[in-house]
This record gives C-alpha cells, structure tokens and sequence, in this order.
C-alpha cells in the first residue's frame, strides 16, 4: 500500500516537472487559454491540466518585410530580433512574428514619412531608411522584452 502510493507521488512529480533549455521560453496552456510562460530552468506543470502549447527560441528570429510594404516592388527588408526578456511579451510569444511584422509595418509608414525628401527626387538611402527603422521598433517593442538586432533593406 505504501509502496503504490510512493510509487504515485514519483509518477505525479515526474509527469509534472518540465525542464526549459537555454535559449528556449515555453508557453503554458490550461483548457486550451494561455496561462503562463515558462523561462528556462524546471518548472512544475499540473498533470492533466497543463500543457505546453509552443517552444520558442529567444535568439536567431529573423523575418521578412515583403516588398509590397514600401509601396514598390523593387525592395525588400530583413529583420533580425531576439527575445531579451519573454515574460512581458507573454501570450504575444506564440504569434512574435506576426506582432513584430505588423509593428514593422506600422513602423515603415510612420518612418519613410518622418525623414527629409531628397531634393533631386531620387529615393532615401537605404541605409538611413534601415536605421531609423530599426530605432523605432526598438522603441515600440522594447517594452515587450523585444529587441531588433538588425534591420537590411535590398534594393531588387
């Protein structure tokens, strides 16, 4: 008898720890609504309860700004990111792409009309374009544990 219930309690407590890597932050689903994040480290996750919806990775996030988002079809961007800190980013960690794109959008709008027009009519240069860019969405997305590392503009 004490032995089967020993023999719970080691079931229980090992179906209910989880162990987060390095460079990894997870997020907690309880009936299918987000619950919580998890950093790395190990954790205690309800039995039954819990589930773990979506792994992230904090480093390495790259995506890419389609060219139809600076009004021509000659241009592009790549956005370089990295998660300092996940937990204010919370459920938002399990659509990061999306939020940051959208804010790049968002961005791109406010920036291309924020700097000074050239006076033969050629376009901005792009690397002032990238810059001021990535200048702004780290002022958005700073609040949000986010952190644009790098930001590339390619002229088709």
């Amino acid at each position: 008898m004490l032995a089967t219930i020993a023999l719970t309690l080691l079931a229980t407590t090992l179906a209910a720890t989880r162990r987060v890597p390095q460079g990894q932050a997870w997020t907690v689903h309880r009936f299918g609504h987000y619950v919580r994040t998890l950093q790395p480290g190990r954790h205690f996750v309800w039995p039954l309860l819990d589930s773990i919806a979506r792994q992230v990775s904090l480093t390495g996030h790259h995506i890419e700004l389609p060219a139809n988002s600076f009004g021509a079809d000659s241009a592009s961007a790549d956005l370089y990111y990295q998660i300092l800190d996940p937990m204010p980013t919370g459920n938002g960690l399990e659509s990061v792409d999306e939020m940051v794109l959208s804010q790049a959008n968002d961005a791109l709008s406010s920036v291309t009309a924020q700097l000074p027009q050239p006076a033969n009519g050629t376009s901005s240069p792009a690397a002032a374009i990238a810059e001021a860019l990535k200048v702004e969405l780290n002022r958005r997305l700073g609040a949000m544990g986010l952190r644009i590392i790098r930001c590339a503009l390619h002229a088709s």
